[in-house]
């Protein structure tokens, strides 16, 4: 699910040119009918992302995969359903919506059937689908948006938004979902609406979230006799008991670049990235060091070991699963693979955030919206698509396989999750999660962070230096 990679090749994102049209590589990309069939797996592990833990290994960072939908309107009448009839603002005949995402065969199975049944219930709308490995999709968008060329309707990445959004490529979505009783936009979380809002207009509806939670091995804190993690002072007292009780020797796995790892920990602390208005970066703060000289204390003492280096695995399913360590800051896309290969750790994982003394609970939350062109043909058509796909029916379409959590707060409340508790844990977290968004410099932002912190973990600079150095490159790009 890296999503995280953030798509940073380098050039200037804010510039969708037809110069990177021009210069761009060639897309491998599945363009058919929908419901005419799945594709293969895109090179997941597991029908996340795109694989990847966004801590350096391979773990994923959080995200989602798709929806699937039975039920929206096709036009903007507000009833969310199905069967509605939609010219899509054109005249006799049919519509043509092109549709893009990534994901691996179950999404693809659940999208194109979504899409199949959209198609069959209007007959003025003609779906066409594109499915584009996640390791080239938002290059891809940002290609066929610069070309003229791109989709009606198609996922958005939470980092990819604020210039989407900026650059007014979108449909503004406000006349077809707010004061519809059917779609419901008030049991969509705040927080996972929030990125794809831009100056009080919405821009995306998303699909699904997964914040990244401590998973962390109870046998082994059994073991130890360890204290369960609620505090930092509790996770590291675990650490350390682990460590010296059983033959563990790496209790924690992260990445070299900690994404899914150091943001919750400067927010906890009461540090942020960005000012309030994001005029200025702030990472250099005493509570963002602080944050950092935790994490990185644990790795100076092997109370946590890097993934690919210290650690054999990329990610934290194998990690977990065999053993190799006991705590890992992850999220729901490791849990099919932890309860298909792994079941009897599995059944010993549980999930949860621990916070400084008198810190602020906070964590790392991924989500991607189903978003439509501005320059769309068809408005009602592709809007009435997105419904479908985001409405409670088609939300959980998607949700009800278990690798992420729907993004409507009646679907978190289901039965369906009481017997599953990493699940549900995670869903917990959804109300304290932020995602990785700070405006359109965001993959800037991040990697400046992620290669200063990496500096740190990997012995090259101390905390304070490598933060500052962080805040210095992100306001000069500001």
């Amino acid at each position: 699910m890296t999503r995280n990679d953030s798509t940073d090749d380098g050039t200037d994102r804010d510039r969708l040119t037809r110069r990177r049209l021009l210069y761009s590589g060639a897309v491998s990309s599945l363009v058919f009918t929908a419901g005419c069939g799945g594709g293969s797996d895109s090179g997941t592990d597991d029908g996340s992302d795109g694989g990847g833990d966004g801590d350096g290994g391979s773990d994923g960072d959080g995200g989602s995969d798709g929806d699937g939908s039975s039920d929206g309107d096709g036009g903007s009448d507000g009833d969310g359903g199905m069967g509605t009839d939609t010219d899509g603002g054109m005249d006799g005949d049919a519509t043509t919506l092109s549709v893009a995402s990534w994901g691996g065969e179950t999404e693809q199975e659940i999208v194109t059937g979504i899409l199949d049944e959209y198609d069959s219930s209007n007959d003025s709308v003609r779906i066409e689908y594109q499915n584009t490995p996640f390791g080239e999709y938002s290059q891809t968008l940002q290609t066929q948006f610069a070309g003229d060329e791109e989709p009606d309707v198609f996922y958005l990445i939470a980092d990819d938004a604020p210039t989407f959004m900026r650059n007014g490529a979108l449909l503004a979505l406000d006349d077809y979902v707010r004061g519809d009783d059917a779609f419901n936009l008030d049991d969509i979380l705040d927080n996972l609406l929030e990125p794809f809002t831009y100056e009080g207009t919405i821009y995306g509806i998303p699909k699904d979230f997964t914040p990244v939670g401590l998973m962390y091995d109870t046998a082994h804190l059994d073991q130890a006799g360890a204290p369960d993690p609620e505090t930092w002072s509790d996770m590291r007292t675990a650490l350390e008991m682990v460590k010296s009780e059983t033959d563990v020797e790496y209790p924690m796995a992260v990445g070299s670049q900690p994404r899914n790892t150091l943001m919750q920990l400067v927010w906890q602390n009461g540090g942020d990235v960005l000012n309030e208005d994001g005029t200025e970066a702030v990472i250099g703060s005493q509570e963002a060091i602080e944050a950092l000289e935790f994490l990185n204390g644990l790795v100076e003492d092997d109370l946590a070991g890097i993934y690919e280096q210290d650690i054999e695995a990329t990610w934290a399913a194998p990690a977990l699963g065999e053993g190799t360590t006991t705590m890992a800051m992850t999220g729901a896309w490791v849990i099919s693979t932890l309860e298909g290969d792994y079941s009897e750790v599995y059944d010993a994982l549980e999930v949860g955030m621990p916070v400084p003394e008198g810190g602020e609970e906070a964590t790392v939350v991924f989500t991607t919206s189903w978003s439509a062109s501005a320059n769309t043909d068809a408005p009602d058509a592709a809007a009435g698509l997105v419904k479908a796909l985001t409405n409670e029916e088609g939300m959980w379409d998607w949700a009800s396989t278990g690798t992420a959590l729907p993004s409507r707060q009646s679907l978190l409340e289901r039965d369906f999750y009481d017997d599953r508790p990493l699940l549900d844990g995670l869903g917990d977290l959804g109300s304290v999660g932020r995602p990785l968004v700070f405006g359109p410099k965001t993959p800037t932002i991040l990697d400046s962070i992620m290669t200063e912190a990496e500096a740190v973990l990997t012995g090259d600079k101390d905390p304070a230096t490598a933060l500052e150095d962080a805040q210095r490159q992100i306001n000069q790009e500001l």
